[in-house]
């Protein structure tokens, strides 16, 4: 930890609320790229990373004592992680990702309508239609498919799968679009 950040910790955990407002901006300087980084990695929006960041360090202004005993950089980020921004981090992943959440009610409805395979088949038929079609996916497609379905988000399936938001909203897409003419040869077979 650089000499910069110890003395800013110093100052902010001080009982002196002077010294501590003059320690605030240079723990803010000193800290702002990496806590940054790290909400960015989660949250991939950085208007939503700025209004954390604006909280957790309001947070820490009212309330630094968990940082009295802090010695390193990695250690500073994982209390800083633990006790100012998992709770908000928590709150506005949550209120992004409310909207993907996709059951399997929901995956048979996304791909079966516009066929009118619905009225074709029954519930089980489709369920074995679907599951079918499911397992003739390539492995990557299958996963990302599995894991959108469990209710993870794009971005967690990137971190899972070793790849882009952008690519696995496309993989998706793609997906979604073999499923339905899967089922439209299965209908049309039938």
């Amino acid at each position: 930890m650089n000499r910069q950040l110890r003395n800013a910790l110093k100052g902010l955990t001080a009982p002196d609320a002077e010294r501590r407002r003059r320690a605030m901006e240079p723990f803010v300087r000193a800290t702002f790229d990496s806590f940054i980084r790290y909400l960015y990695r989660y949250l991939g929006n950085e208007v939503e990373c700025e209004d954390v960041l604006e909280d957790v360090y309001a947070d820490i202004w009212e309330n630094p004592g968990r940082l009295r005993n802090v010695t390193t950089e990695r250690e500073l980020l994982r209390t800083v992680y633990l006790y100012y921004m998992r709770k908000r981090l928590r709150r506005v992943y949550r209120r992004m990702n409310r909207h993907l959440y996709l059951a399997q009610k929901d995956m048979e409805n996304l791909v079966a309508p516009e066929l009118g395979t619905l009225e074709m088949l029954s519930r089980t038929e489709l369920r074995g239609a679907l599951a079918q079609a499911l397992g003739r996916l390539k492995a990557r497609e299958r996963k990302a498919i599995e894991l959108w379905m469990d209710g993870m988000s794009s971005r967690a399936i990137a971190n899972e799968l070793k790849t882009t938001v952008g690519a696995v909203k496309m993989l998706k897409f793609r997906t979604i679009l073999k499923l339905k003419k899967m089922l439209g040869d299965y209908c049309r077979k039938g």
